[in-house]
């Protein structure tokens, strides 16, 4: 369906009242997961307070999961999205929406967002390397959607400072309430973790280290879809910690998965399954190796070894996206750039300070869902 049209639609369809529907999206229909997946589940838990009808934007060839999960969906960018999406009462996203989206008056877009930032987001990137886009058009699109954001929720304080100047937003439309997903970090069972590790197929009795790198502007295939890359030395980090350990492989959303392990790696060097929540890769592994990625700032609410392996830092740093400075002094685990380095700091391990977690994950107590879910959206009563 072409944009005009598109949009022409939804225009129409506003000037209708809202119904009492929640839409939902993580990463662009991919997922069932991250924060939207959170306020769901309590939404469910609790449907007789919240009677909303809870529908699912997913794209096509990602259903299966919501098949399993016997989840309401629509399919994203089809007409009944475009008029699920402006009669809702709320939208909840985990990512931007198509600029030319028209939101309804009367709804109420709750944008959880995905992380607390290292690397510079928005506005506050001072040289796009991204391809297919320039700068004064990324701009300008990255407005048009956050300008339709109602509210964020942000992690902690350092985020809501960095969220506000680089979606331009006003303060009093970022909640810090710590991060919905995050409540499983706090809650879950341990018999979970065994669970998890048969399910993919990993040995109970070996120690899990997850490598979770972010994506690369400047490495690229098109807009949109991002190469992987993988500067560990297999043959040496297995030679040394093969007996002992297992290395899962857990690429972001943005990248095309183009490696092939070698066969001799095949049971230390695994790629995990994107249809899994990464919280339930964290809490099956003992170390997180990262770079500019978020996820080291949920992985600090479980108090183990963090890692930050990153052979391209200045380049990164100085001509690619950059970092935001303040950050970068309390990082809470070892920065390495070789693979004989990264093998040294998980045999000599490093754990985030009890300051570092005081200070970026004490909203991250177990009730963060509640908080922001009692906050914005407006009980409605099932009707007996």
């Amino acid at each position: 369906m072409k944009v005009k049209m598109a949009k022409l639609i939804m225009c129409l369809f506003t000037l209708l009242p809202v119904k009492k529907i929640i839409v939902f999206e993580s990463f662009f229909g991919k997922q069932f997961s991250d924060s939207p997946k959170a306020i769901h589940k309590f939404l469910l838990e609790n449907k007789n307070e919240y009677a909303y009808r809870l529908i699912w934007a997913v794209k096509p060839g990602y259903e299966d999961e919501f098949i399993k999960q016997n989840i309401e969906t629509v399919k994203r960018g089809s007409f009944k999205w475009l008029v699920l999406m402006a009669r809702a009462s709320y939208w909840v996203n985990n990512v931007r929406v198509p600029d030319w989206v028209v939101k309804n008056k009367k709804t109420t877009y709750l944008q959880t967002w995905h992380g607390t930032p290292l690397k510079k987001l928005g506005l506050d990137i001072e040289k796009l390397t991204m391809p297919g886009i320039d700068q004064a058009t990324y701009r300008k699109t990255l407005v048009s959607d956050t300008s339709k954001w109602d509210f964020l929720i942000a992690q902690n304080d350092y985020a809501s400072e960095k969220y506000q100047s680089a979606f331009n937003l006003s303060a009093d439309k970022v909640k810090v309430t710590g991060y919905p997903r995050n409540d499983f970090l706090k809650n879950f069972d341990v018999d979970f973790v065994d669970e998890m590790k048969k399910e993919i197929g990993i040995s109970t009795s070996k120690k899990v280290i997850l490598y979770a790198p972010t994506w690369k502007d400047n490495n690229s295939y098109e807009k949109g879809s991002y190469r992987s890359v993988l500067d560990i030395d297999l043959e040496k980090m297995h030679s040394v910690l093969g007996s002992e350990y297992v290395l899962l492989i857990k690429w972001h959303y943005l990248i095309s998965d183009q490696i092939k392990i070698p066969e001799k790696f095949k049971d230390f060097a695994i790629k995990v399954p994107q249809t899994y929540d990464i919280n339930s890769y964290f809490v099956i592994s003992d170390f997180l190796i990262t770079d500019y990625s978020s996820v080291f700032f949920d992985y600090a609410n479980l108090q183990r070894p963090i890692i930050f392996f990153t052979p391209d830092w200045e380049t990164y740093q100085n001509e690619v996206r950059g970092m935001y400075s303040d950050i970068i002094a309390d990082l809470p685990g070892i920065v390495v750039d070789t693979t004989t380095t990264l093998i040294e700091a998980i045999i000599t391990p490093t754990y985030p300070s009890a300051q570092f977690v005081e200070s970026y994950c004490s909203q991250d107590d177990g009730t963060a869902t509640e908080r922001i879910v009692s906050s914005v959206i407006k009980k409605h009563l099932k009707e007996s």
